[in-house]
């Protein structure tokens, strides 16, 4: 067999399957000629990226282009490239999108897509370095106004498409190749980490009502910019949640609004400037609330919502926002926070006309379209249905006879649902860092250990949609505790995926400090199939205990989470 023949054979293999003996053998074939023609001629698994590095057989990232062009029809390439975004700037970027042009239209349109976010990756990458923020923060406490100065400000706090190794699940079951997301992590985040406080502080309080609504309009500009991306990409849509609805749990100021990023800062900026311009200027305030109900996207109507809530907003426009909304954003995704904050503050003001219309569009109930087939829709739209109206009537707002009878029909056929505490009220997730009472948690209460995850299974059967999730708040209150039953159930190749979500959001701090490295343990131990439920959530509770695991429990779990994400069917053709 010829040297190049050993060499194929060897670099075919993936990192992981490699002997070290052979890892030098291909270190030293590498190094031999010139390295580009070498890699596009052997056409290796790009999983060895990051082994070529640390091998200092890579003195430049234009030498990886050619091998990275051969690799446009293969979508594990894909996911291998991603992975590896850091050895990669512009140069590589410009070259990539002229040879992916002249080959654009053989490729199916999902892997040109995918490979035109790696390129834009790519092209921002050098664009990192400077913090805009840092750079202008002190010409914005001077109180400067230039246009040039807004929109610097407005560009600041746009979210911008990064994509990075997705650690989700997502897909991996998928024979067609769909897109991008299958192959991706796909978010949107603001440069430096921004906190939308930081600006709203240092915004003269003092500012001219009119230099207010300048940037408030160059910020809607970029919001707007942003939106069309995410639409564009599908991180955004017409139904269903999407990116803006788990970055901005509330639009109003709410402790749900701790830790989140992406849309967030800059939403909350426009909400906070909003209402100081509309303290100033009433007649400039309401020309934005017009505008964010008239544009295409849910967080603008979302913005709506919130400005009609405040008296300055004439009753009629406020009563229009819910009688023009979307049926389903009455209901779902993030609007309904919204949707609750405004019935509560303006209910009382609306016509009896505009309360019968409003009403009846509630007793309808969600479209049936925005569910899957493979769920029961009739009860989800019951439970919708169920939930708002009972939290206006515990909030003494007046319901027509329509909505009593619907009401009492719902209260007779589900007797086991009770209403969420009010100030869940809208939220579709709702994190908690252990403030509920330990009372709420008494159904374990003299539970032994071992018994604990049937129990849970049982109350969680006999309460469906209650507000008393017991082990919820044994989450939030005692999550050592909760280990201790999932470890006994683990024993007996119970591996609840329910009751595992809750205890790896938790936020709580353990009081054994055995815990972490046992939760790590037991994630390492969890059958594929298992493990494959609760992927998502380990990946969360990994990034949030990364800095404080040891070694040799971070990077196992990591590589399980990653190799998961990454493996693929035989002969699969999803990549």
């Amino acid at each position: 067999m010829s040297d190049t023949q050993t060499a194929r054979e060897k670099i075919r293999k993936t990192p992981g399957n490699a002997t070290d003996f052979e890892r030098e053998q291909l270190r030293f074939f590498l190094s031999q000629g010139d390295l580009a023609t070498t890699l596009a001629t052997l056409n290796p698994s790009l999983a060895w990226l990051p082994v070529l590095s640390e091998m200092k057989l890579v003195e430049n990232e234009r030498q990886l282009v050619a091998w990275i062009e051969r690799n446009f029809a293969d979508a594990t390439a894909v996911r291998d490239v991603v992975a590896n975004l850091r050895f990669f700037g512009p140069d590589t970027a410009n070259l990539l999108e002229h040879y992916l042009s002249a080959q654009a239209e053989r490729l199916p349109a999902v892997l040109v897509n995918s490979w035109r976010l790696i390129i834009r990756q790519m092209q921002a990458a050098r664009e990192a370095w400077r913090n805009e923020w840092f750079a202008i923060a002190a010409r914005v406490r001077r109180g400067e106004k230039s246009g040039e100065l807004l929109e610097r400000i407005a560009e600041v706090l746009r979210p911008k498409l990064r994509v990075s190794r997705s650690l989700s699940f997502d897909g991996r079951d998928t024979e067609v190749l769909e897109h991008p997301r299958q192959l991706m992590s796909i978010d949107f985040e603001v440069d430096d980490g921004i906190d939308g406080n930081e600006v709203i502080s240092a915004w003269p309080k003092d500012a001219e009502a009119t230099t207010d609504a300048r940037l408030l309009s160059g910020l809607t500009d970029a919001l707007i910019t942003a939106l069309e991306d995410a639409t564009e990409v599908g991180s955004e849509g017409d139904e269903g949640y999407g990116v803006s609805d788990s970055d901005v749990p509330s639009v109003a100021e709410h402790p749900q609004n701790q830790y989140r990023t992406g849309f967030h800062p800059i939403v909350r900026v426009i909400a906070e400037l909003w209402e100081r311009l509309s303290a100033k200027s009433s007649k400039l305030a309401i020309l934005f609330v017009d505008r964010w109900q008239h544009l295409p996207f849910r967080l603008t109507r979302r913005l709506g919502l919130f400005a009609c809530a405040s008296p300055v907003v004439p009753v009629a426009l406020a009563a229009g926002a819910l009688i023009a909304l979307p049926q389903g954003e009455l209901f779902l995704t993030g609007s309904t926070v919204e949707v609750v904050r405004l019935l509560r503050a303006r209910w009382n003001e609306f016509e009896l006309e505009q309360r019968d219309v409003i009403l009846h569009r509630i007793c309808e109930g969600p479209p049936k379209s925005w569910y899957r087939d493979d769920v029961d829709s009739a009860k989800h739209i019951d439970r919708a249905r169920f939930d708002l109206l009972g939290e206006m009537k515990r909030s003494g707002l007046g319901l027509n006879t329509e909505a009593e009878a619907l009401l009492e029909d719902l209260d007779a056929r589900w007797p086991q649902w009770t209403l969420r505490p009010a100030e869940q009220a809208g939220f579709h997730m709702w994190m908690e860092s252990g403030s509920r009472s330990a009372r709420e948690g008494s159904a374990f209460e003299g539970v032994p250990d071992d018994q604990l995850v049937v129990e849970a299974t049982r109350v969680a059967g006999e309460r469906e949609f209650s507000t008393g999730d017991d082990w919820h708040t044994l989450c939030l209150n005692d999550p050592d505790r909760a280990l201790h039953g999932l470890e006994f159930a683990a024993q007996a190749g119970n591996w609840p995926a329910g009751l595992w979500h809750q205890l790896l959001w938790s936020r709580k701090e353990y009081r054994e400090n055995t815990t972490e490295p046992r939760i790590a343990a037991l994630l390492l131990q969890c059958p594929a199939d298992s493990f494959g439920q609760i992927a998502s959530e380990a990946s969360w509770w990994l990034d949030e205990h990364a800095r404080t695991l040891e070694s040799d429990s971070l990077w196992p779990l990591w590589d399980r989470v990653a190799e998961g994400t990454l493996a693929e069917k035989p002969e699969s053709s999803r990549g």
